[in-house]
């Protein structure tokens, strides 16, 4: 039985580029879990980034979803204007994911809530994910493909090694769950690292803080993990001009103690940390 995918890329003369991080997902098994992840249904508006080919987009569709399919590479926005005339339901945007506006996005198709998929390139992949947060609550769920190692990363929990800035301000707002691992042989062509493919959805208990104080945390963090081998005193007296008594009222009010490193903390605990920051406390650089 042929591959759909490698059947499309000869059809077309398609040789992926390296300069785009261009992997092309051929193995149908991990295409199938994507979509069970995704979970379409009939009315739903899917925003997917990197549409590539269209086969992802050309499943979401079937499922009756409406789907805004993202693509910046010349070529490919060719392909998926050819392979996906006569489907209604779908927009293609040929531009940078960077640059799509999700909120006239979310008003142009009537609704409150999308859902974002995509296998990213490599490159893009924090880009995306902050711009999961600037959805704040317009965010129904996102299925990714990311390197294996940022997966690990912003679904690690405290005090392991790769618990960091993108753990704590998802984890404010989201849950992040790694869904399957995929070897780089399930691409073409293979990339020189493991892939795995992560689940966010708004937490459940809603979030850790307002919306409106996400750049407030989004600084502490920051800030605090920038000089993640130093204490938390340290690190608060220098971004923070805190001196000694600010520094022990701060700890106590948050109940923390302040010789902790910040890999150590759980993201309500930054959370109380913040509000346990002086009113007057203004951030350096």
């Amino acid at each position: 039985m042929s591959n759909p995918v490698l059947e499309r890329l000869r059809r077309h003369g398609i040789r992926p580029r390296k300069e785009l991080g261009q992997h092309f997902l051929i193995d149908p098994n991990v295409i199938d879990r994507i979509v069970g992840q995704i979970d379409p249904s009939p009315g739903q508006a899917v925003l997917e980034y990197g549409a590539g080919l269209g086969i992802l987009t050309e499943r979401l569709l079937a499922a009756g979803a409406r789907v805004v399919a993202v693509e910046l590479d010349d070529e490919l926005a060719r392909v998926l204007e050819a392979e996906l005339e006569g489907y209604d339901g779908v927009t293609l945007v040929h531009d940078d994911l960077a640059a799509v506006d999700t909120a006239a996005l979310r008003q142009e198709l009537g609704c409150d809530r999308l859902k974002i998929a995509g296998n990213l390139p490599y490159q893009l992949t924090s880009t995306v994910l902050f711009g999961l947060l600037d959805l704040e609550e317009h965010l129904e769920d996102a299925v990714l493909m990311v390197q294996r190692e940022v997966a690990e990363r912003i679904a690690a929990p405290p005090g392991s090694r790769s618990y960091g800035i993108l753990s704590v301000l998802l984890g404010a707002f989201h849950e992040v769950t790694i869904a399957m691992r995929v070897k780089p042989g399930a691409f073409t062509p293979p990339p020189r690292v493991d892939s795995a493919l992560i689940r966010v959805v708004p937490r459940v208990a809603g979030p850790a803080l307002p919306w409106g104080e996400r750049d407030a945390l989004e600084h502490l963090v920051k800030s605090v993990f920038n000089e993640r081998r130093k204490v938390l005193r340290n690190t608060l007296k220098k971004f923070y001009g805190l001196e000694s008594e600010a520094l022990e009222k701060c700890g106590a009010r948050a109940e923390i103690d302040l010789g902790r490193r910040p890999e150590t903390l759980r993201v309500e605990e930054f959370v109380r940390l913040l509000h346990a920051l002086p009113v007057d406390a203004k951030p350096g650089d």
